[in-house]
């Protein structure tokens, strides 16, 4: 994630396969315009960093989803975090 106009962390990590992992929200309106959900492995070491991210561009509606590593992730995890992410997009509609 890059050029972020604002942040905030989920309150709580999400634990999956004895793993910590945390959502940053963000808004990006240098090199895209729109309103993101970056998924972050904090824990046990070696942490992984970024994970994963849904995107929602605010010009062309798309929604997106990329992927920063070729790791396994649970299927869980990965439908948690899209689920949430647009359930926190038609909050905003």
């Amino acid at each position: 994630m890059m050029n972020d106009e604002c942040m905030s962390g989920s309150s709580e990590p999400w634990v999956y396969d004895g793993r910590y992992y945390q959502v940053v929200k963000f808004s990006d309106v240098n090199d895209r315009d729109g309103y993101g959900w970056e998924l972050e492995d904090l824990a046990p070491s070696p942490v992984r960093g970024p994970l994963l991210e849904v995107f929602l561009d605010d010009t062309s509606r798309a929604f997106t989803f990329r992927a920063f590593t070729d790791q396994p992730l649970p299927v869980d995890l990965v439908h948690r975090l899209v689920t949430e992410a647009m359930r926190d997009v038609s909050l905003m509609e």
